[in-house]
């Protein structure tokens, strides 16, 4: 045989083999990237006109986007759904210009009339957060993507507050989006299964471009011991709700890491100042006073959480540091002194007083709880512990039915008016019934003027007063921890504790 034959038969199997290769069935070379989330808190509602919950926002903040974000593991604001934004001299007027082409996940294009209608909307709705946008006074749209904020008086903090989940616009004809969420974020719902799970699967046309997971799975486990071992077994990628107490033990296993940063959370005693005893300000002194906080910081929280004296946590602007010198500390000869003046002489007189709790949303309340109902005994107060279910606990939060109740603060715009006037002032939640007309006077001029040293000196007064009121029994600032698989990669922690999923992947 030739050459020649033998090369023209090597040719033509070859032409052969890439045809026969090109007609077989293309296989999926590439699998799903899957992250399972574990956490024991299970989202209340998915409308962000609605939430007021840390469980609802972790899922809303990754299917929506609100006009403002933060940059990554900071409190410093960058554009968002808004490329930039401006305001008049006084800041009564703030206008905000608005990203082309960004798309919701049912294809409707953002506009400035859908954030009109979504802002107006949440306003309407009167939901939990509502409060939040009494200070606009009207909203105009200017074009197809500018839109203006008219405010009621000067407010220094919008564009803080555009942060907030609040401010993330809702497509105009969308039904049910207390479980059908449809937002312009880099995740659309796909599941959720009530006490179970969330599934998420990516926004391959999200604006900022695909997240690097095609699908997050939030699965909800009942208590934070069984959320470790899933950990431990990696049967979850990451792990949000790991109480405090297990910190050591998961920061030494070679096959875990920990992201932790100190946040700006605050962890207190709220009480309803509308009910005897509790009306009376002697009987909050001593409840204040009869709390060992050394032994929470020192032996419950292990070293994972600093003390709170006051309405402000440490990392805010306006935070005073006089605050710990004049704040509460641990003396139950005086609070059984102050329990005496308010007429109950060894708590003689005082019923059994209730203190509400969800160990579901912060899992070492309950030993907190548990140590504050033996100290509060050793005064002559006898407290009943009730632990429910979060979505209970937020039912009875904001019907007021309560005598007592722990919960966590998250801030929903980082400056100081975010924990005073929601709080505190009588423009705000009004939860706990406490009014001061010095702290609404306060707290209205610290959120009108612009310059730092005067707000400065106004935190300060607004602080001192609060304290002296004992609306609340301050307990402690929680740092912010979030476990994960050591081939997890790409998570960032938010002092706000903003979660982002988008960036997040798994190597390997």
């Amino acid at each position: 045989m030739n050459q020649k034959l033998v090369l023209a038969i090597v040719v033509i199997a070859v032409v052969l083999i890439g045809v026969l290769l090109a007609l077989l069935p293309k296989q999926r070379v590439q699998q799903e990237k899957i992250l399972v989330v574990g956490t024991t808190y299970d989202p209340k509602t998915l409308d962000p006109a609605l939430a007021y919950d840390i469980a609802s926002a972790m899922v809303i903040q990754n299917v929506y986007d609100s006009l403002v974000g933060y940059k990554p593991g900071t409190t410093e604001l960058e554009p968002k759904l808004a490329e930039k934004w401006e305001s008049n001299a006084d800041g009564t007027v703030w206008i905000f210009y608005l990203r082309k082409n960004v798309k919701f996940h049912d294809g409707t294009e953002l506009t400035a009339d859908i954030v009109k209608q979504s802002i107006e909307r949440a306003k309407a709705l009167q939901g939990p957060p509502s409060f939040l946008l009494d200070v606009i006074d009207r909203i105009e749209v200017i074009d197809k993507y500018t839109v203006k904020f008219v405010l009621k008086y000067p407010f220094s903090p919008f564009p803080a507050l555009a942060a907030f989940t609040i401010f993330s616009p809702v497509p105009p004809n969308a039904t049910d989006l207390d479980t059908k969420p449809i937002g312009t974020g880099p995740f659309k719902l796909e599941s959720w299964i009530k006490g179970q799970q969330v599934v998420l699967v990516a926004n391959k046309d999200y604006w900022r471009g695909a997240p690097k997971t095609d699908k997050v799975i939030i699965k909800i486990y009942p208590d934070p011991t069984s959320l470790r071992v899933a950990l431990e077994k990696g049967e979850v990628d990451l792990a949000i709700g790991i109480q405090p107490s297990d910190y050591q033990a998961l920061a030494n296993n070679p096959n875990i890491k920990v992201a932790s940063i100190d946040g700006l959370v605050i962890e207190y005693l709220g009480m309803n100042l509308r009910k005897e005893p509790l009306s009376n300000p002697l009987v909050r002194k001593a409840i204040n006073y009869a709390i060992d906080y050394d032994y929470i910081l020192n032996n419950i929280l292990r070293g994972t959480a600093s003390r709170l004296y006051g309405p402000l946590p440490p990392g805010v602007f306006g935070y005073d540091q006089e605050v710990e010198k004049y704040g509460y500390k641990y003396n139950p000869e005086l609070a059984k002194q102050l329990l005496a003046q308010a007429g109950y002489p060894n708590g003689q007189g005082l019923r059994e007083l209730e203190l509400i709790i969800s160990t579901e949303e912060r899992p070492e309340r309950g030993e907190v709880a548990t140590l504050i109902q033996s100290n509060l005994k050793a005064i002559g107060i006898n407290v009943k512990i009730v632990d429910l279910d979060w979505s209970t606990f937020l039912d009875r939060f904001y019907n007021h039915d309560f005598d007592m109740y722990m919960v966590d603060w998250f801030p929903d715009y980082v400056d100081p008016d975010d924990w005073i006037t929601p709080l505190f002032s009588s423009e705000g939640m009004g939860i706990d019934g406490y009014k001061n007309p010095l702290v609404d006077q306060l707290a209205l001029q610290a959120r009108q003027i612009t310059d730092p040293a005067q707000r400065l000196e106004l935190y300060k007064q607004l602080q001192k007063t609060i304290v002296e009121d004992a609306p609340w029994a301050f307990l402690y600032v929680p740092k912010l921890y979030v476990f994960m698989n050591k081939n997890v990669e790409g998570f960032v922690l938010y002092p706000a504790y903003y979660i982002d999923f988008s960036p997040v992947y798994k190597t390997g």
